[in-house]
């Protein structure tokens, strides 16, 4: 599932109950901004991954990022 805090940390959770923030140092409250997984996320860290939200373009032009990952984020973050 895909989670943000109120300091716009995106968070890429395999918790489907993540209620503070993973972001380190971060202890703010979440919402569910998507209930799709992305499993490639899971293979950099067990438990997932976080992002600043003025960070996920880089998501989006990295070269080594997998298309379907980059067409999964697109579709969630229509604004990239």
């Amino acid at each position: 599932m895909i989670y943000e805090c109120q300091q716009g940390h995106i968070c890429f959770s395999n918790n489907d109950d993540l209620d503070r923030c993973a972001m380190t140092g971060c202890t703010k409250s979440t919402i569910v901004i998507s209930t799709i997984d992305i499993d490639w996320f899971y293979k950099i860290s067990e438990l997932g991954l976080c992002v600043e939200r003025k960070d996920l373009h880089k998501i989006i032009e990295d070269l080594n990022m997998p298309k379907d990952v980059k067409k999964q984020i697109t579709k969630i973050f229509s604004h990239l």
